[in-house]
């Protein structure tokens, strides 16, 4: 069970090396019905990449913040590539990743948030497992391109170091990794 947590925090290795604060902004609630095809679509692409082992693509479509953070592009698909094989050498893959609709907006002066949910699926020694967590969405340019945080098993205070309104964003509880097959 242990490497099926390391699996699931490992899909957001991309995360938080070296947070900063950040300043905090003016934030209001999203008009209701907001409809952002490219988020959707951006959101399935960013699954699939993951799904196919394309980690470059996935770190190209990280939060920008998050790619700083890690010290840069090079190391951080480096470092993302490196604990993804290690995760394969003891046995654990991930056979899939399917992001949901989104389930909330929030807006600010920086941008517009949304958090995505997100499913995914494991092989490991033990059976097949799945994790459900949640992605957060940002885009600075109205929602005509997005960049991602995976908010899975993250810790809240680390993440609030990117995203100081962080806590304007309802992120679901964190679930128990299930087996789904033996």
């Amino acid at each position: 069970m242990k490497v099926i947590y390391f699996a699931a925090a490992v899909l957001s290795i991309f995360i938080l090396a070296a947070c900063k604060s950040g300043p905090q902004r003016q934030t209001q609630a999203a008009p209701s019905g907001e409809n952002y095809p490219n988020l959707t679509a951006r959101a399935s692409e960013l699954s699939e990449a993951l799904e196919h082992k394309d980690y470059a693509k996935v770190v190209d479509m990280t939060y920008p913040k998050v790619i700083e953070y890690a010290g840069g592009r090079e190391k951080l698909l480096t470092a993302m590539t490196t604990e993804l094989k290690t995760m394969e050498a003891e046995g654990v893959q991930i056979i899939s990743s399917k992001s949901s609709a989104p389930s909330q907006f929030l807006h600010d002066a920086g941008g517009i948030y949304a958090v995505v949910p997100i499913t995914s699926k494991f092989k490991a020694k033990d059976g097949m497992f799945q994790v459900e967590g949640s992605l957060i969405a940002i885009s600075t340019d109205g929602g005509k391109n997005w960049t991602f945080i995976d908010a899975t098993g993250k810790d809240q205070v680390e993440l609030k170091k990117i995203l100081p309104n962080l806590d304007k964003l309802k992120l679901p509880p964190e679930k128990e990794p299930v087996k789904v097959t033996s």
